[in-house]
């Protein structure tokens, strides 16, 4: 096989992985994205050796090599050299731009309980003396609900402003403000 041949072949591979994932719906990485049990979105991130980048890698390399040897008449040595400048190049773009994407996708949907502690609630639903009852509390500009208990031995109604004291599990631990 002739380098020119091997470069058309990882074209061919590059360009078909695209079109295969594409077709059957996925985008075909390793990104690791689900809904977690609270209705969060949870875009992680993308690895550099994921099905996207390393596809981009293989077009890219596999063009290069052939626009620089069929096209500028460069020997296939300095071709192969050229083709993996080319692969590297285009597999940086598409890890940056898929790592953009997902970032933007993740940003604000996410939070710790640490990041909720000492915020201000309303109660929503009235907790009751010794029970538990519902708060609702804005975090990253989402507007959030969570199972509450209070301290206060009455109980706290409903339309009270709270402080989230603390999480146990995925029940706020409130008190009315002093």
């Amino acid at each position: 096989m002739t380098i020119g041949l091997f470069f058309m072949f990882c074209i061919c591979v590059g360009l078909g992985y695209g079109v295969v994932s594409a077709l059957l719906g996925g985008h075909g990485g390793d990104a690791d994205v689900h809904i977690d049990a609270d209705g969060h979105l949870d875009a992680g991130q993308i690895s550099p050796v994921s099905g996207p980048v390393i596809a981009m890698f293989v077009t890219g390399f596999g063009a290069g090599g052939i626009v620089a040897q069929k096209g500028f008449g460069v020997a296939a040595g300095p071709a192969v050299l050229i083709a993996l400048l080319t692969g590297l190049v285009l597999a940086a773009l598409i890890f940056g731009f898929l790592s953009l994407v997902l970032s933007h996708t993740q940003a604000g949907t996410e939070y710790t309980a640490a990041e909720i502690v000492g915020m201000t609630a309303e109660v929503i639903t009235t907790i009751p003396a010794g029970g538990t009852g519902e708060i609702a509390y804005v975090v990253k500009g989402q507007r959030e609900r969570a199972a509450a208990q209070a301290r206060e031995p009455e109980g706290v109604a409903k339309g009270s402003q709270v402080l989230i004291e603390r999480m146990v599990g995925s029940i706020a631990h409130v008190r009315l403000p002093d």
